[in-house]
């Protein structure tokens, strides 16, 4: 067989170095960028660390951080958030759904009176100092919450704290009724002052109490009594208050349509008598310019005033004999 004939292979091109060193360039830069910029939302806060220690507090926006982990950034809503006690809400909504675990152990108060109250609240806060919120307290997890840490514990061992010694400081029936609005406001202010002491960053917005029953029994129904007879107390002055208020517009109006009618009864009296006054002094003119016409005229006026309505009366000269029976000419016996 001739050399003419043998195959001989083509020896493999060899990769190019500039085009794997310019893949490499990109995805670096690529991977630089994708960590280098970072977006805070308008309901957030960005707290962030260079090497751990802290650096910034950023607000919303697009902000440039050093990439690969030197700058670390950790986003802090600024939205209102809640805590209940005594209960817990799974599903709110139209048809709300509420956890069926036993809360009591929150709820549970003892009063100033020795009674036993049943107590259920939330409260709402803020977190005002995003840097505080991250570092001054330990926010390592709670073993079996899924959502709390100890940040979330501190705030609630404080508002439990609080709200006992405020239930413990009244009678059963002061907290049940009249004292619920002062235990909320003091409640919010004691809150308030002692996550300020441990710098926890956070502004408590409001303490709302929901419900506040008594044991469940013959204790309960005693106190559902007294509540019956408040509420039916306060619907009896409220509807009373109503029926002032509806009849005092009403008794002005008639008062003073009373003393319009007197006031025009007064001015149409006192308008005839100067009318009758002005006729008086015009008649006295005449009778001045003569007195003898004038008083006939007055006189014939006179009588035909008071027998004008008089059809029976026949006047007749005191010198006139035998009238009677030409009165009775033409006429009945019963005439």
């Amino acid at each position: 067989m001739s050399d003419q004939n043998v195959f001989t292979p083509k020896p493999a091109k060899k990769p190019n170095s500039r085009i794997i060193t310019g893949v490499i360039i990109i995805a670096v830069i690529a991977a630089l960028l994708s960590t280098s910029f970072y977006t805070v939302n308008a309901n957030q806060k960005a707290v962030v660390t260079r090497f751990g220690r802290f650096r910034s507090t950023e607000d919303e926006g697009l902000h440039f951080k050093l990439p690969l982990g030197i700058d670390k950034v950790y986003k802090v809503t600024q939205t209102v958030q809640a805590k209940q006690f005594g209960f817990r809400t799974l599903q709110a909504g139209v048809s709300t759904t509420y956890d069926q675990k036993d809360y009591t152990s929150e709820s549970e108060m003892l009063t100033g009176d020795l009674n036993i109250v049943d107590v259920t609240w939330i409260i709402e806060y803020r977190i005002t100092d995003p840097r505080a919120w991250l570092f001054n307290v330990d926010n390592s997890r709670i073993y079996g919450y899924r959502t709390e840490d100890n940040r979330d514990k501190t705030i609630r061992d404080i508002t439990q704290s609080v709200m006992n010694r405020l239930v413990g400081d009244r009678a059963i029936l002061d907290v049940m009724s009249s004292e619920r609005d002062a235990i909320e406001y003091e409640a919010k202010k004691d809150i308030q002052d002692r996550l300020n002491h441990y710098s926890l960053g956070v502004s408590i917005t409001q303490v709302k109490m929901q419900q506040v029953i008594p044991p469940k029994g013959e204790v309960q129904d005693a106190f559902e009594d007294v509540n019956k007879a408040i509420q039916d107390r306060n619907r009896l002055i409220n509807e009373g208050e109503q029926a002032y208020y509806a009849e005092i517009p009403k008794i002005e109006g008639q008062a003073k349509q009373m003393i319009a009618e007197a006031e025009g009864y007064k001015q149409s009296r006192i308008n005839k008598a100067k009318g009758e006054v002005a006729l008086f002094n015009a008649i006295y003119e005449q009778y001045k310019k003569a007195p003898e016409v004038t008083r006939q005229r007055l006189y014939y006026e006179t009588l035909n005033a008071v027998l004008k309505d008089n059809k029976n009366t026949e006047i007749v000269g005191k010198d006139v004999n035998n009238f009677l029976p030409l009165k009775n000419i033409g006429g009945g016996a019963g005439e």
